[in-house]
């Protein structure tokens, strides 16, 4: 099925209809899989049939967000696809934010409507009372006690699962250019954006990890990465819903546990991210490590060790979250150390500052746009000078330096120069040092990244109104603030800080030149 599937015509491309064929086609297959249950395409699309017509009753309409924070589980996916039937707009947020940064999704998206596991109702209790107003009513997963913490009226998830199979017949609703989720990512010069995604656009992505993995129905794929963002989801859960494999979802990564999960679950496809295979090279070896069935595993760059050690091939290929896959090669035919050509629907090329073409082999841009109408994103929410800044020149600016050689293979060079990348999660800087200038002792600050490896250490440098105030003080301030994936690891108080000719701090000159002597380490 997997080779028809990349000629489906666009007007074909619909999530919650292709969920229906599936329960028909092959009912009985398991499709999803959590710890020690499972799931039937059937089952699945029984249990988001019941989210579906429990999302109706609140009156929730057609193109309307409704915001999800959950934590690996099943009624991500059943949510996602209950979404995806009644053509509602899914926002997953990333459960452990908070406070301001935290409110971005509720004011950009006006959703009226939350669905949250119960222990993260405490964190909704950060947000600010103006933006906690906005949601009018709230469905809870998991165990609750009533409390008069919230004005918002409070649903129950479960009592909408209980009745899944009493439901009548329903026929899936929507367009290929239909919203389908909001994706909420991290930039360097503002907040948190979010990203709209089309049907035919996820469609798409789940496409290329088809090709690059040549995922089939007997397949299994291992992911143990957030369903909050794109890669676990439109390149784990929704390639197996089109070809009708089999998903087994872990609650989260665990180098520790990695390879017994894998065994546990039969994968034959395994889910990784670039600071993956450091870090289950880093474990001691295990039993399980020489058990697994896994034939390749998904996106890392090419490590010898790793390869020689555990049996399996590392694979790469190149998307974002606005984008989903432009650059790919199949796993078998990979060439060592590139992320791949060009993809078919797409239009690729590297460029230098001026958006000039540069010549093969020398470093540039990676720039990228659509042969076809939805398959990118729709802009990002109520951001529209991002969007415009984005699409400079008419073409997609992805911000990673990559060269080209002349077979047309495109190799990763470096990521934007802005960019903090800590715990496989994209950081904004923007988002922290507006939190830091909020302490009434700090005049300035900036925070820039400090590559470790494959990931990012936090600098923060800061520029005081009141000399009272300690590394110590700022770093214990910190901690109510943000969450612990923000934390910078290095607090350093500087005279002043170096700015360009037009106003802007030279940030560059402060990463070339490294800690100062004074830095302090976070403990």
């Amino acid at each position: 099925m997997s080779s028809t599937l990349f000629n489906v015509p666009l007007q074909e491309r619909l999530i919650g209809a292709f969920l229906e064929k599936q329960s028909q086609l092959i009912g009985d297959k398991t499709f999803l899989k959590f710890e020690h249950s499972s799931w039937t395409f059937s089952e699945v699309n029984e249990k988001s049939l019941a989210v579906a017509k429990g999302l109706l009753k609140l009156n929730v309409k057609p193109q309307s967000g409704v915001l999800v924070m959950l934590p690996n589980c099943p009624e991500m996916v059943f949510t996602w696809f209950g979404c995806a039937l009644i053509r509602a707009i899914n926002i997953p947020i990333n459960p452990h934010l908070m406070g301001d940064i935290l409110a971005r999704p509720f004011i950009d998206s006006q959703a009226e409507i939350i669905i949250i596991h119960a222990d993260f109702l405490k964190v909704l209790k950060t947000l600010p009372k103006n933006v906690i107003s906005i949601i009018k009513k709230i469905v809870i997963v998991g165990d609750w006690c009533p409390t008069n913490d919230f004005s918002a009226q409070i649903i129950q998830y479960n009592e909408w699962l209980e009745d899944a199979k009493l439901l009548p017949k329903f026929i899936p609703l929507g367009s290929y250019q239909d919203i389908q989720t909001i994706f909420y990512t991290s930039g360097t010069t503002g907040p948190a954006k979010g990203v709209q995604t089309t049907n035919a656009h996820q469609f798409s992505a789940a496409i290329g990890l088809i090709r690059v993995v040549g995922l089939k129905q007997d397949d299994v794929l291992f992911s143990p990465f957030p369903l909050f963002h794109g890669f676990a989801a439109r390149l784990g859960v929704l390639p197996c819903l089109l070809v009708g494999a089999t998903v087994s979802v872990a609650p989260k990564f665990t180098a520790a546990h990695y390879w017994e999960q894998v065994v546990q679950s039969k994968a034959t496809v395994g889910h990784s991210l670039f600071s993956t295979p450091r870090a289950l090279l880093d474990q001691a070896p295990n039993e399980y490590e020489k058990k697994h069935q896994l034939r390749v595993m998904f996106n890392s760059h090419y490590s010898q060790e790793f390869e020689e050690r555990f049996k399996v091939p590392l694979v790469e290929g190149f998307s974002m979250t606005e984008t989903g896959f432009v650059l790919y090669s199949n796993w078998e035919n990979r060439k060592i150390g590139s992320c791949g050509k060009a993809h078919e629907d797409w239009e690729a090329k590297l460029v230098d500052e001026y958006d000039q073409d540069v010549s093969i082999g020398e470093l540039g841009e990676l720039v990228v746009r659509p042969k076809l109408p939805f398959i990118m994103m729709q802009g990002y929410l109520n951001q529209p000078h991002s969007t415009v800044k984005a699409f400079k020149n008419l073409w997609f600016h992805t911000g990673d330096m990559m060269r080209r050689d002349k077979e047309g293979y495109y190799y990763f060079v470096d990521r934007a120069k802005e960019r903090i990348r800590r715990k496989s999660e994209n950081i904004s800087s923007f988002d922290i040092e507006q939190i830091i200038h909020g302490h009434s002792a700090v005049k300035e600050c900036v925070v820039l990244p400090l590559p470790n490896g494959k990931e990012d250490d936090i600098r923060l440098i800061v520029v005081k109104n009141d000399q009272r105030l300690s590394e110590k003080e700022l770093a214990d301030w910190i901690k109510q603030k943000l969450p612990k994936l923000m934390w910078p690891s290095y607090i350093e108080f500087v005279e002043g800080l170096p700015y360009t000719p037009t106003f802007k701090v030279e940030k560059l000159k402060l990463m070339r030149d490294g800690l100062t002597p004074n830095a302090w380490k976070l403990q």
